[in-house]
């Protein structure tokens, strides 16, 4: 059921995309007047969007990236508000988890593996693998993390951090290789290299994947383009943590209306916890980079946070010749946060808040004869 101010919120979307400059200013200062974001948690999540539309009305593009949106907005770098939000949201810890315990189940048993991450950032998964992997006492002898990320500065962390958790846990061989670049610029050369790394071969990729750029050199869709080349590398399993939400072919007002439902059952689980509110605030502020991306964007080709659901990804992995890892019911990460649930459906496991999916793990296989 809308409320009155969600309806202002799809009015003023609708002057803004017919061009009604004046009309969006004066619905948006009549949901501004309703809004008390001092006292009223939600009232800070209409503000977050109807600052997007306010930006969309200043002709914005998708120049300004989410990660890099510090440069010019002042405010702290997008990867340190994403440590308050994985130190604090237990849908980001437990997809967390639960891509952890994949990729386990993946690497154990075996005297040598290689792990290829796609958007590594700055190692903090794959550390926590590494621990979760002593523990169990299944640590290769030998791992190479192949790490491919656009920010130089994210892997020389990454790095660091593994090295040094390496020593902690007991892993005496372990090899890092850097890529920085993002996954859909990697050249033909550097993909047949990979061919050659040592076996079985993992993939990862967290929330990485739906910042693949529309265009790619190679021409088609780039994002099955992406998991093509991961086919033809022959992993044994590939694990991806994706938002389940439509933000990538939807329509503007339908990507409004399809962001508003997720990022809200996301602030709602936020202001459920017990959260010093500077770091609540920042939070907030993350996602409210995003949701001007997603909403206040006026090109659409320059869009950076182009989510999809799970449905849509199992598409394109069944195009890349990729099928449903089984027994997806039984992975169940111990300490689960009480307010987020999970459910196995098919290859994935949902996070779910109030029984909403807002985050999707998926792990896929080769699909026999592929």
């Amino acid at each position: 059921m809308r409320t009155p101010k969600d309806e202002l919120l799809l009015e003023a979307m609708d002057h803004a995309l017919s061009a009604r400059t004046v009309a969006t200013v004066e619905t948006l200062a009549r949901l501004y007047r309703m809004l008390d974001v001092e006292r009223v948690a939600e009232d800070e999540n209409y503000a977050v969007f109807a600052t997007a539309l306010s930006r969309r009305l200043e002709g914005a593009t998708g120049a300004l990236h989410p990660y890099r949106a510090s440069d010019v907005d002042g405010g702290a770098p997008q990867i340190d508000l994403f440590r308050q939000l994985m130190k604090h949201l237990p849908l980001a810890s437990a997809a967390d988890a639960v891509a952890n315990t994949l990729l386990a189940g993946f690497l154990r048993g075996h005297a040598e593996a290689t792990l290829l991450d796609v958007g590594i950032g700055q190692g903090r998964q794959e550390c926590n693998l590494l621990r979760a992997l002593a523990k169990a006492g299944a640590l290769p002898r030998h791992l190479t993390v192949v790490g491919v990320d656009p920010s130089g500065d994210s892997l020389c962390e990454a790095r660091r951090a593994l090295m040094e958790v390496a020593l902690e846990v007991g892993l005496r061989s372990l090899e890092f290789e850097a890529l920085e670049s993002p996954v859909e610029d990697v050249d033909a050369a550097t993909w047949a290299r990979w061919r050659g790394v040592r076996r079985p071969l993992v993939v990862n990729a967290a929330f990485a994947l739906h910042h693949v750029a529309e265009g790619t050199p190679w021409g088609g869709e780039a994002r099955d383009r992406v998991l093509g080349r991961l086919a033809s590398l022959e992993p044994v399993g590939v694990v991806l943590c994706e938002p389940n939400v439509d933000h990538h072919r939807a329509p503007a007002r339908e990507r409004l209306v399809n962001a508003w439902h997720h990022f809200s059952r996301v602030f709602q689980l936020l202001d459920t916890l017990e959260v010093p509110g500077d770091e609540r605030r920042a939070i907030k502020r993350f996602f409210g980079r995003e949701v001007d991306d997603i909403v206040g964007t006026v090109n659409e080709a320059e869009r950076c946070e182009r989510h999809e659901t799970a449905t849509s990804w199992w598409e394109r992995l069944s195009r890349a010749g990729f099928t449903p890892r089984g027994a997806m019911e039984a992975v169940r990460p111990p300490e689960l946060h009480p307010a987020v649930g999970l459910r196995a459906e098919g290859g994935t496991v949902g996070i779910t808040f109030r029984d909403d999916v807002l985050v999707a793990v998926l792990a896929a296989v080769p699909r026999e004869g592929a």
